[in-house]
């Protein structure tokens, strides 16, 4: 997998262990953060209809994700599981807090969301190079590419809406908060 670009630190290496060790739970709290990133995407559109630069992306984007949340369920349904209710994600509450109310909001959202999507690409990079060959390692790989796209896609997207001068210094910000979250929560069988 590339390098990520906006992370300022890696994932423990113990997450891996964790995260293969619970595999059913990993899997469950993918699918829900996948619905999510599908939700998020939409809910841009909602918020901002009348900025095209926004909407036929993120619309895209909207499909890919919920492409994504099949594809895992999918796997969840192979594995004889059910989909688990969703506790909820510490991560991205916390990264959705640090969003500026006001104009600067869209810049933030879509930021935070780049951030969320370059955690997601190192993760899923990182169950992709630890899965044993076959079905679930091939898809890992290829939803950890897709993720690292998701990511560039955003940055895109806040450059085209603020500036690529305010992108650059706001992420500075919210990538030492990022760093800072990551840090503060406990390693577990999920993505964030």
């Amino acid at each position: 997998m590339s390098e990520v670009t906006l992370l300022r630190s890696r994932t423990h290496p113990r997450w891996t262990e964790l995260a293969l060790a619970d595999l059913d739970r990993t899997l469950c709290d993918h699918a829900h953060c996948e619905k999510k990133a599908c939700a998020t995407a939409l809910k841009l559109i909602a918020d901002h209809p009348h900025e095209p630069y926004l909407v036929r992306p993120l619309a895209r984007l909207a499909q890919e994700e919920q492409q994504h949340f099949l594809e895992v369920v999918s796997e969840i349904t192979r594995r004889g599981i059910a989909l688990q209710a969703d506790p909820g994600d510490a991560y991205a509450r916390a990264l959705v807090r640090l969003v500026r109310p006001g104009t600067p909001r869209l810049l933030d959202r879509l930021l935070v969301s780049a951030l969320i999507e370059a955690r997601s690409a190192e993760r899923l990079g990182l169950l992709g190079d630890a899965l044993p060959e076959g079905r679930l390692r091939d898809l890992y790989q290829r939803l950890a590419r897709s993720e690292a796209g998701h990511e560039q896609l955003f940055v895109e997207l806040a450059s085209r809406h603020a500036g690529k001068a305010r992108v650059d210094e706001r992420l500075v910000v919210l990538a030492e908060a990022e760093e800072a979250v990551v840090a503060a929560l406990p390693l577990g069988a999920r993505i964030h």
